[in-house]
């Protein structure tokens, strides 16, 4: 009994033989490359199946090195599909394969998944880079990650990977794109997440999402050491704000997640004002210390010029 090209892929992918797997893996590329070329050769019923060999094939790489250069090569084969349709439905079908599989991945395998995961999500700006971030192909792109990772439901895909997702959604946008994604383009990366901040109901979510891509932007130059080896994206303060108060005035919407809108609204007020983070936390722990910002930088030369004199002598003892 003959069986079909993907399942025939998928047994290999997920063989305990490596050299099946290693075998299958090279050939399941240029399987993409020529399948592209028709309209009707791929779906996603096909490309689950595929993706149940891939994701098996990841399973069994246990070595580090060995780990980060199948996760680009995987994560690579979204480049190869003549259409751009299929790269994206390439990406869809990985998404929710980890999602379905995400409950049993163990502790010991979590890590090369999240790998895995932010290799994908990067490649996919690529993919955007290529297409030179024109508007349809990132509508495109934020449709395929809100049927799964960007869904405010907080049933549909598990909380943990939609934390990862939001976590590294603009530090990867910005090692692609800084250079090239207007304050403008930026704005069709935050729509998902707008709706995300007011639909959502679980706080470690719109949290992190609070955090890790709005207020992303304000603390670019504020967090050196989180920050410093990142290019920096462009973005308009006030076009933030004003995109953010657009659905803070949807109808019905929770007061805990307006609370969340607003406080973002507020921070980048702050922000556009040159109000100090630093200097509002050392305000809140010393309310009676008057410290002016100049007398803060005075201390900080002088403490500088003192570390420096100390290094000096002990090279002198050295």
């Amino acid at each position: 009994m003959s069986i079909s090209v993907e399942a025939h892929f998928a047994q290999q992918l997920a063989s305990n033989l490596p050299k099946f797997r290693e075998k299958a893996l090279k050939k399941i590329g240029i399987w993409f490359q020529k399948v592209s070329v028709t309209s009707t050769a791929l779906d996603e019923e096909i490309l689950l199946r595929i993706w149940k060999g891939l994701y098996y094939y990841f399973w069994h790489c246990d070595k580090m090195l060995v780990q980060e250069e199948k996760a680009d090569v995987i994560s690579q084969y979204i480049h190869v599909f003549k259409s751009v349709k299929y790269s994206f439905l390439y990406l869809d079908t990985f998404l929710k394969t980890i999602a379905r599989e995400w409950h049993d991945i163990d502790k010991f395998r979590l890590d090369k998944f999240l790998m895995l995961v932010r290799r994908f999500l990067h490649q996919g700006y690529q993919l955007l880079k290529n297409l030179k971030w024109e508007v349809k192909y990132i509508k495109a792109f934020v449709k395929t990650l809100k049927n799964t990772v960007l869904s405010p439901s907080s049933e549909s895909v598990p909380l943990g990977l939609k934390i990862h997702i939001s976590e590294i959604y603009m530090e990867e946008l910005a090692k692609v794109g800084a250079d090239e994604v207007t304050s403008k383009i930026l704005l069709q990366f935050l729509l998902p997440y707008c709706r995300v901040l007011c639909y959502c109901d679980d706080p470690s979510l719109l949290n992190s999402v609070s955090k890790d891509v709005f207020l992303y932007l304000i603390n670019q130059d504020a967090d050196e050491d989180e920050f410093e080896e990142l290019p920096v994206l462009q973005f308009k303060p006030t076009a933030v704000q004003k995109l953010l108060m657009k659905f803070a005035n949807i109808p019905n919407i929770r007061r805990s997640n307006l609370k969340v809108i607003h406080t973002i609204i507020k921070e980048f007020e702050n922000y556009k004002n040159g109000v100090n983070k630093y200097e509002q936390f050392m305000a809140k722990q010393y309310p009676n210390c008057d410290l002016k910002k100049r007398d803060i930088e005075k201390a900080a030369l002088d403490l500088f010029k003192e570390e420096t004199k100390g290094v000096k002598k002990m090279k002198g003892i050295i």
